[in-house]
């Protein structure tokens, strides 16, 4: 291997985003040997490259025309990278907003597989604050985010969820919270999931009414006063709805 050249693995990856970028607008569907030439490789090299990436549905061969061209697989990763790109950038003035009316860190979570992750965040403005790293996974069982995500999910994942992950409340009184979650469009944990710290949540639609975040504020339980969280509620309701409406979800579905 010569000195400037990668390692093994990291080449033949290399080469198969190679393959990909062959494809433009203007050129849907390549020949073996057009994608070949392009990439500057052996055909036996591409075929086997290209088996993989078909395999994993990356690209598709045209039974008809024996052309590639790209799969649905990239289609899918699209959409779920342009949802989260759009998704924060349409929440971001809104979410500084409402960290400046609260004065405590403001949260967007989305669902990762069984489980939940912050894809954006902005600080608390106050010294002692709560935060949690972006990336990392929680459950979905405990914690205001966590519920209003749950919530909107069917029976199966609902019962699987509750098996799986770790419970404050019995069966019986998380469904029930769940219900009202999905009725009022909002929850509140305190210190359900760390000691000291509490939050309230409430979810993000797309235009077609289905659940695509959870909005949340979360701080020190001893700011979290009772007599506070109304004012809190309406806040939270309003900031999460008008993201709604900023990403298609009509103005008429307004929070109760």
């Amino acid at each position: 291997m010569e000195k400037n050249e990668p390692p093994k693995g990291i080449r033949t990856l290399q080469r198969a985003i190679d393959i990909l970028n062959c494809f433009h607008v203007d050129e849907a569907e390549l020949t073996l040997t057009e994608i070949a030439n392009k990439i500057d490789l052996a055909k036996s090299t591409t075929t086997r490259l290209l088996a993989t990436l078909e395999h994993n549905h990356f690209v598709e061969k045209n039974p008809v025309t024996m052309k590639y061209r790209l799969g649905r697989q990239l289609y899918f990763i699209g959409h779920v990278a342009g949802q989260s790109i759009e998704l924060r950038s349409v929440s971001e003035s809104t979410m500084k907003r409402l960290r400046n009316q609260t004065k405590e860190t403001v949260n967007l979570y989305v669902l990762d597989g069984e489980q939940r992750v912050c894809i954006q965040q902005y600080e608390s403005t106050q010294s002692i604050k709560h935060m949690v790293s972006i990336g990392q996974k929680l459950p979905i069982t405990v914690g205001a985010s966590g519920k209003v995500l749950l919530a909107h999910q069917s029976q199966k994942f609902i019962e699987e969820a509750m098996v799986q992950q770790p419970m404050k409340k019995n069966k019986v009184d998380l469904k029930n919270e769940l219900n009202m979650i999905v009725e009022e469009k909002y929850t509140v944990s305190i210190e359900e999931r760390e000691t000291g710290t509490s939050a309230v949540s409430s979810p993000i639609f797309d235009i077609n009414g289905n659940i695509l975040a959870a909005l949340s504020v979360s701080g020190p339980s001893s700011r979290f006063k009772p007599q506070e969280r109304p004012e809190l509620k309406t806040t939270l309701l309003a900031a999460a709805m008008e993201i709604s409406n900023n990403l298609g979800y009509p103005f008429n579905h307004t929070a109760e």
